[in-house]
């Protein structure tokens, strides 16, 4: 087997192709105002309440623990190899 270097990049490493750092030009990471819920996620949240009420059934609280082992991922219990020794 032949081993040979990327024949892009020289023995230093890929520095060719970083670009330079530039101000962007406007402020980031800067604090925004909560104003609280919307109005159009907080009337949506109503029309549940009535809806479960002309159907008769609750929808299900996905917080509980009935529900979480109801619908629990069981493949994330098992113990995979993630790095598995390979041959030669």
């Amino acid at each position: 087997m032949q081993l040979n270097s990327d024949p892009i990049c020289s023995s230093a490493g890929c520095d060719q192709y970083k670009h330079e750092t530039k101000d962007r030009g406007y402020d980031i990471n800067y604090p925004v105002p909560n104003f609280g819920m919307d109005r159009d996620i907080h009337g949506g949240l109503e029309n549940v309440k009535v809806a479960e009420k002309i159907v008769g059934h609750k929808l299900s609280d996905m917080t509980t623990d009935e529900f979480k082992k109801k619908y629990e991922n069981k493949a994330k219990k098992t113990d995979y190899n993630f790095a598995p020794e390979l041959d030669g």
